[in-house]
C-alpha cells in the first residue's frame, strides 16, 4: 500500500470532518452578512419593540402622574396599593385564560 495515498486520504477525511464541524454552526444570516446582505425583518419583528416601548412609556407616565398628583402620603400609598392589587388580579386572570386556551400545556409549578 502506498503511504502517501493513505496519508492524503486520512488528511482529507480529517479536513472534511473539521470543515463540517465549522460549517455546522453557520446560519443564513452569517452567510448573508459575509456578502453584505441581510434578511428583511417581518412586520411582527418591527411591531413588538414599538409595543414594548409604548407600554414602558405608559407605565413610567402613570407612575410619574401618581407621584406628582396633589394628595397626602397615606392616600397616595393606599391608591398605589389598590392599583398594585388590581394589577396582580388582572395578571393572574390573564394567565389563567391563557392556560385554559392552550390545551396540552401544563402550568409551571
Amino acid at each position: 500500500m502506498n503511504f502517501s495515498k493513505t496519508a492524503l486520504a486520512l488528511s482529507s477525511a480529517i479536513g472534511a470532518r473539521d470543515f463540517i464541524e465549522s460549517v455546522e454552526g453557520l446560519e443564513l444570516d452569517d452567510i448573508l452578512g459575509v456578502i453584505g446582505l441581510e434578511r428583511a425583518r417581518g412586520p411582527l419583528a418591527r411591531l413588538l419593540p414599538a409595543i414594548g416601548l409604548v407600554a414602558v412609556s405608559a407605565a413610567v407616565g402613570a407612575g410619574a402622574a401618581l407621584l406628582l398628583a396633589p394628595s397626602s402620603g397615606p392616600k397616595l400609598r393606599a391608591r398605589l396599593s389598590d392599583g398594585l392589587e388590581d394589577a396582580k388580579h388582572r395578571l393572574s386572570d390573564t394567565i389563567s385564560q391563557f392556560e385554559h386556551k392552550a390545551p396540552g400545556r401544563h402550568a409551571v409549578s
